[in-house]
């Protein structure tokens, strides 16, 4: 229990320090099992493992044991900082430059989990342990990579063991221009088809007697990206389709080659599911390549996430309330869906759901950093989101 620190500035530098690319923890979780242990927090640790992944540490913990349940949901884990010479400071030194910390994972997402520690214990230092509610903290090591072994577990072991959950803020760096001004209420899904095309090799001068997969992995690539899936709506951006790899693997200029390959990754909205495209892609193999004699295209394909949008209800009114509270300019945060996928996708099915954190501007990025002053101003609307919740207001 020592360096028990409840500043969300230094609590955030802790964490940085700690190299917990998944799946290493570095002693991450600890900081924070022994802050809300600290606290008066039921804390355990759930380690799980699935053949072929990686074995990940996670932690679950609570105080209270009636009246609404309120949670926290965040992630530990880091992705690598890729050329460490590359930055400004060492990427887990968690240096304090001006009005800025920098390190890995300073935005995503080690100081919204710090601020959000922090708003907790201020909130029981004011009002007590017994504030007829509970507090839980759901907080993985594996959502960086697979994510198999982190929340999607965890949820699973809290139903086994009757634990329910009344609404859930994730600690996601969601906001844009400042903090509070954006909340998302939804998740696009994201899915990757890996094309393969086959043909006939054969000699560029005798391409009559070849069938070039090439050209017809391209003619259908064209048709795919040039009709828009959706005009999106009123929570949904448009379902963005990227083409991220193309493959030829041909080192001669004069060989027709067998093979072609390609990846098509679809950020898709609620007009769609994993299942409806994959019954899309199918037709478009099925228009290109039905007529053809000797050319063939098979795909498999990797789902991410379903899209989901959790409607506007009582969590996101009671946020938007306590972010103008905090702010005094009446912010009006904007309910978005867009960005990429997070653990929301696990939750929405216990809970109602909202992501809200610090500004998204570096994470993933060399040199990732946090304004300090963002870091005090998030741990204020913290705060005033679990008074508000749990009715201390007065």
């Amino acid at each position: 229990m020592n360096n028990i620190n409840f500043d969300p500035i230094d609590l955030t530098q802790a964490l940085v320090r700690c190299p917990s690319v998944t799946p290493s923890d570095n002693g991450a979780l600890d900081i924070v099992e022994n802050h809300l242990t600290y606290l008066g927090f039921r804390c355990t640790r759930l380690p799980f493992s699935k053949t072929n992944y990686d074995n990940v540490d996670n932690l679950f913990t609570s105080i209270g044991s009636t009246g609404k349940n309120l949670a926290f949901a965040g992630h530990t884990d880091v992705v690598p900082p890729g050329n460490e010479s590359s930055w400004k400071y060492p990427p887990f030194s968690a240096t304090i430059d001006g009005d800025k910390l920098y390190g890995r994972g300073s935005e995503d997402m080690k100081s919204n989990i710090a601020c959000f520690i922090s708003a907790t214990n201020d909130f029981i230092n004011k009002h007590g342990k017994d504030f007829n509610g509970q507090i839980s903290f759901i907080i993985t090591g594996d959502e960086e990579k697979e994510a198999v072994n982190g929340t999607i577990k965890i949820m699973e072991w809290a139903k086994k063991n009757n634990i329910t959950f009344n609404h859930c803020i994730v600690g996601e760096p969601t906001s844009n221009k400042q903090v509070g001004d954006k909340i998302k209420i939804g998740r696009r899904g994201s899915i990757n088809f890996f094309l393969t095309v086959k043909g006939v090799q054969g000699h560029t001068a005798n391409y009559q007697r070849a069938e070039n997969p090439t050209h017809h992995l391209i003619n259908m690539l064209q048709k795919i990206i040039s009709t828009p899936l959706d005009s999106g709506n009123e929570y949904f951006l448009p379902s963005s389709i990227q083409i991220p790899t193309f493959d030829i693997g041909n080192s001669a200029a004069n060989v027709i080659p067998e093979t072609a390959r390609a990846t098509i990754n679809i950020r898709f909205n609620n007009k769609h599911t994993g299942e409806s495209l994959m019954k899309w892609m199918q037709q478009h193999i099925d228009d290109i390549f039905r007529p053809l004699e000797n050319a063939s295209c098979t795909f498999t394909c990797d789902q991410i996430g379903e899209s989901f949008l959790t409607k506007p209800g009582e969590l996101t009114q009671l946020m938007t309330k306590s972010i103008a509270e905090v702010t005094g300019q009446n912010i009006k945060p904007e309910l978005a869906t867009d960005g990429g996928t997070s653990d929301a996708r696990f939750i929405k099915d216990y809970c109602e759901i909202a992501e809200l954190g610090i500004r998204n501007q570096t994470l993933h990025q060399v040199d990732e950093f946090v304004y300090l002053s963002d870091i005090k101003e998030l741990t204020k609307i913290y705060f005033r989101i679990i008074e508000n919740y749990f009715k201390k207001d007065q």
